[in-house]
């Protein structure tokens, strides 16, 4: 198992390091069109990560997935709970960015912060979309949503070969205003 070295784990503690509002505080100004980058502006990650924002992200041109992601990569996707990983190929995400294509047309993703270190790049992203499509099996409420995403990717020879991810889908269901019920108590 690879292992963040401890120079990494204290950039991103101290990215994660910031206090919450006080209650009654004014709100924060409008987040800035360009991200926050603690980046060196030559690190080959950062570049090819940029790109594949542009490409995948916000095109969703999925054809190109293997100019970005190794011919296999592992991914730890959070969304959905537990400690998720298995292994997928471009041609698995490429399916995903056109079907994410197809379903949100009307997507923006705007990133806020993006640290680099030892291969790797962690990216703090605001998605502002429509439900048109409908969550989990439930019909469309064409309401707007915003949330927030973390992602980090370890690149090896400038391409993805590792990616954990996960999203706040509590913000997004309660923006659509579906009913968050906690889990009836054990016997």
């Amino acid at each position: 198992m690879r292992r963040i070295q401890p120079a990494v784990l204290a950039t991103l503690a101290a990215a994660h390091l910031v206090a919450p509002a006080a209650r009654g505080a004014e709100p924060a100004a409008a987040a800035p069109t360009r991200p926050t980058i603690a980046c060196s502006p030559d690190d080959p990650n950062l570049k090819t990560y940029l790109q594949m924002h542009d490409v995948l992200f916000m095109q969703r041109d999925g054809s190109r997935a293997a100019e970005f992601y190794a011919p296999e990569l592992v991914s730890h996707n959070d969304d959905f709970g537990g400690a998720t990983a298995f292994v997928v190929k471009p041609s698995d995400l490429a399916r995903m960015w056109a079907a994410s294509k197809k379903n949100d047309p009307q997507r923006k993703l705007i990133d806020d912060l993006i640290i680099c270190g030892n291969g790797y790049v962690i990216v703090r992203t605001t998605v502002s979309t429509v439900d048109d499509a409908g969550v989990d099996g439930h019909p469309p409420t064409h309401k707007p949503y915003k949330v927030t995403a973390t992602d980090i990717y370890r690149f090896e020879n400038g391409k993805v070969v590792e990616r954990w991810g996960n999203s706040d889908l509590i913000a997004k269901y309660r923006q659509l205003g579906y009913t968050l019920v906690p889990p009836a108590p054990k016997p």
